[in-house]
């Protein structure tokens, strides 16, 4: 699991809560450098990420394209913070599954 969500939102903390309650490795970046958190994605090799809206529809520079495909290819699944239930297509996360929900309703 790959937390990149503020642990203060219910959404953040539940997830957190409950990956450890069922002993499942939980990830949270030490940086809001999108290098950095995608090559994280790769070495912990993260099939499922709860993000927000921004990193999940972020448009990488066209030089990096490539790269960072290859870099999000292990997500399968994700839960996106937004403001509403429709989730973007994202250019970063082409074959992922993703569920937008609110970051402090839960819904």
């Amino acid at each position: 699991m790959f937390l990149s969500v503020d642990l203060e939102t219910p959404l953040g903390l539940a997830t957190f809560i409950a990956n450890n309650a069922n002993h499942q490795k939980v990830y949270i970046p030490a940086s809001f450098s999108m290098n950095k958190i995608l090559h994280s994605l790769k070495t912990q090799d993260s099939q499922v990420i709860v993000c927000d809206q921004d990193l999940f529809t972020l448009e990488p520079p066209a030089n990096k394209q490539a790269e960072y495909a290859e870099l999000t290819q292990s997500v399968k699944k994700a839960v996106v913070s937004t403001s509403g239930k429709r989730v973007t297509g994202s250019s970063l996360f082409k074959s992922v599954d993703a569920t937008g929900v609110d970051a402090y309703t839960l819904q």
